[in-house]
Parts: C-alpha cells; structure tokens; sequence
C-alpha cells in the first residue's frame, strides 16, 4: 500500500466523491448537497502545502482509501479547527490497517504544516482514534448521528514516513 497526495491522483475524484456520498448520504441530504458536491470538494484538497489536503490510499493501482486536513468541518462548532476528517477505508479493505496508517499520515502532514492540533468527528469510531492518541471533547447529535468530537495535540514526534 502507498499513501500518497490527491493532488497526485486527481483522475480519482469521481470514485472518492461517490464514495464519501455514498458513506455519509444522511450528512449530503441534510445539507442539501450532491455527488457535485463532493466532486467540487475533493478538487479543492489537492493541495500539498496548505489546507484543504487529501490524501489517498493506493493498492495495485486501485484506491482504497482517504482522508483529509481541512480547516472547518462542523458548521456548529466553528471554534474547532483544523479538522482530520473524511477518513474512509473501502469495505473490502477496512480492518487491514488502511485507516490507521491515513490517520498517522495525516497526523504527520499537521506536524509538517506546523498544526498545534487536529479536531474529529465520528460516529462509529471513538475507541479507534482514542487508541491512536485522541481525546473526547464532546458528543453531539449532527445530521442524524450521535457523533463524538475528538481531539490530538499535533506536537508528538510520529516515526510514520511518507509512502
């Protein structure tokens, strides 16, 4: 597996786009938004040294995962940022380690843009990310989900290197 930029591999777009509506339809419908949408927000990730990043996961030439450093993420809590977020792994692929090693990557791409620390927000994997080091801020009730806002200081030296 590589890891590497999304500004590397933008004719991937499409899928990742469909994927995150796909993943997240109840976040899309409530905010009124479409796969354009998506489409439109991971073209705004392609950068490498600024927010928004995106990073992609990469098996024989196939995408199997993302996530991303965005500067705002929960509309409520604007007093949060920046965020790690859009975190996916593909079915097939999830519980191999894809997603952990997106996070540790990601982490090190905020210690390199000189981030103090990265917000979350999940639904399903509070217990993943507290291993990992994240701390609950707060739960909440966001498009339908009971999600738990996380934090990281991002000041820790991480042994990940760039794949």
């Amino acid at each position: 597996m590589t890891i590497d930029y999304l500004a590397n591999h933008e004719g991937c777009i499409p899928q990742l786009a469909q994927y995150s509506y796909d993943e997240w339809r109840p976040v899309y419908d409530q905010l009124g938004l479409t796969v354009d949408n998506a489409v439109a927000s991971y073209r705004e990730r392609t950068n490498i040294e600024a927010l928004p990043l995106a990073l992609v996961a990469i098996e024989h030439d196939q995408v199997i995962g993302t996530g991303a450093l965005k500067l705002r993420d929960l509309v409520s809590r604007p007093q949060y940022e920046p965020w790690l977020g859009g975190l996916f792994v593909v079915p097939e692929f999830r519980r191999r380690g894809v997603g952990t090693a997106l996070v540790h990557r990601l982490v090190a791409e905020a210690l390199r843009l000189r981030l103090p620390q990265l917000y979350l927000w999940t639904p399903s994997a509070e217990s993943l990310y507290a291993r990992l080091g994240w701390g609950k801020v707060e739960a909440l009730c966001y498009c339908g989900y009971e999600i738990v806002v996380m934090k990281k200081r991002v000041s820790a030296v991480t042994n990940y290197e760039r794949g």
